[in-house]
């Protein structure tokens, strides 16, 4: 996979949200700055921390998940159910060709069994895991950097703190089938508004890698008034996920460095894209994108799923505030690669595009 244990935070486009505390590739570099007991600038955990679940498959019991994670704060589980075409809209062989297209694609990195959708009971995967540890409060370096968040934002004082690696293991299956993973998250705080790429005020940004997705999320100051394990799940403004994507191709629309996970070139696999925005946000071209989720699909091999043409680009964009509108789900297709989210090459003229109705138009965006 593209993936890898470090992305690249430029100063440019999205990647100025994340400020200097999160720039450059070293994440062996040495620990500076304060302590995380207060709020802290360039503070590093270097040495791994162990942790080690019986199973690491969240499914509907919290009492037995790992880290006590909640399926239903899972990152897929609203687009699931809203892209989900009702029974007779218009279009409707092609929005089922297109949803059954989504879960194929996604449910290799997410875990889950395309065949439940849209109400899976299962995923297995390392960001929504990673995403429940942090709420949960129990992982020492992940409650130290949030709760130094928490410190910023309460001294308006700008900061950054990185959790390097988190190395989770499963217990019950047999030794030799048993997975590690290697998760790592990097916080920052920008108490002054911003401006580039696009308005939003005070805020902690934050990007969680794992080995299969980067996920950059976007708080406001409000959420990080808390302190300590009882402050929960925080749910983002912003959230842009990449599964077997590169961020520096993602963000910035620039040619990957070319050092993949295990330091080989792999070729342009498939990737997705996931983008969600809530309530008066906007994405990095300016663009109002309130209520909106995005799933990108994009492959220089293409697809024949759709059409004889080869199509390299899929997008399927839902608007939780157009409660049962007829295309409150909408489809694009397009033979080029899909455009970087920064990118002033937009998909503004699909080659094809349609609508339909969803089959749960009164879904809940928010995952809290």
């Amino acid at each position: 996979m593209k993936t890898r244990l470090c992305f690249r935070a430029y100063t440019s486009v999205l990647a100025v949200l994340l400020t200097a505390g999160l720039t450059g590739c070293d994440l062996d570099t040495g620990s500076s700055g304060g302590g995380p007991g207060s709020c802290t600038d360039g503070f590093t955990f270097e040495d791994p921390s162990q942790v080690q679940y019986g199973s690491l498959t969240i499914d509907g019991d919290q009492n037995t998940n790992p880290a006590g994670a909640d399926i239903e704060k899972t990152l897929f589980r609203q687009f699931a159910r809203i892209a989900e075409p009702a029974d007779g809209t218009e279009n409707q062989n092609r929005a089922k060709e297109a949803y059954g297209f989504f879960k194929k694609e996604t449910e290799k990195f997410i875990g889950f069994e395309e065949n439940n959708l849209p109400n899976y009971n299962k995923v297995k995967n390392g960001f929504d895991l990673l995403e429940a540890m942090i709420a949960s409060g129990n992982v020492a370096p992940l409650q130290t950097a949030r709760d130094a968040m928490a410190n910023c934002v309460r001294e308006d004082a700008p900061g950054s703190i990185r959790v390097n690696t988190l190395k989770v293991t499963e217990t019950e299956p047999p030794e030799d089938e048993r997975e590690t993973w290697e998760l790592g998250v990097n916080y920052a705080h920008n108490p002054e508004p911003l401006t580039d790429p696009t308005p939003f005020g005070p805020n902690v940004a934050r990007v969680a890698f794992t080995p299969e997705s980067f996920v950059f999320t976007l708080y406001p100051n409000q959420a990080f008034e808390g302190i300590g394990p009882s402050s929960g799940f925080k749910q983002p403004s912003k959230l842009i996920a990449g599964f077997n994507a590169d961020f520096e191709e993602t963000v910035n629309d620039e040619e990957s460095s070319g050092d993949s996970e295990n330091g080989e070139n792999e070729g342009d696999p498939d990737s997705v894209i996931f983008e969600s925005f809530l309530d008066n946000t906007q994405d990095d071209r300016g663009d109002d994108r309130s209520q909106t989720d995005r799933w990108s699909w994009s492959s220089q091999e293409g697809t024949e799923v759709f059409s004889d043409t080869t199509i390299r680009c899929v997008r399927i964009t839902a608007y939780y505030g157009e409660v049962n509108a007829n295309d409150q789900v909408e489809v694009e297709l397009d033979s080029e690669t899909c455009p970087g989210i920064s990118s002033a090459a937009t998909l503004d003229d699909p080659e094809d595009t349609f609508s339909y109705k969803s089959a749960d138009p009164g879904v809940d965006q928010a995952r809290n």
